[in-house]
């Protein structure tokens, strides 16, 4: 019964495996591009608190800015992707074991 298992694992390492390697990809390219925007943004909301325009406006800029982060969604992101392959390495570890 256990071989069956293992047999049926194979095809969801492979799915996973290169799941995770087209995520890995697609996160590394776009962190530098959600890094520049979450700089912008965050500036933008220092102008405004600054510049005495709307406070409201400021607060939204500063809070998307934290969202789009390192410290915000990309985190989230990364510690999802990091499950995945986690969940890969387990399955890995069942098939061989």
């Amino acid at each position: 019964m256990k071989i069956i298992f293992k047999i049926i694992a194979i095809p969801f390492i492979i799915a996973l495996s290169i799941t995770v390697a087209f995520l890995y990809f697609i996160f590394c390219v776009s962190e530098w591009i959600c890094t520049v925007a979450a700089v912008i943004l965050a500036a933008l909301g220092v102008l405004i608190f600054v510049t005495g325009g709307p406070t409201l406006n400021g607060v939204a800029m500063l809070l998307l800015g934290f969202l789009i982060s390192p410290l915000g969604l990309q985190a989230v992101i990364e510690w999802f992707i990091d499950r995945l392959a986690d969940l890969n390495c387990f399955l890995k570890d069942y098939v061989i074991g």
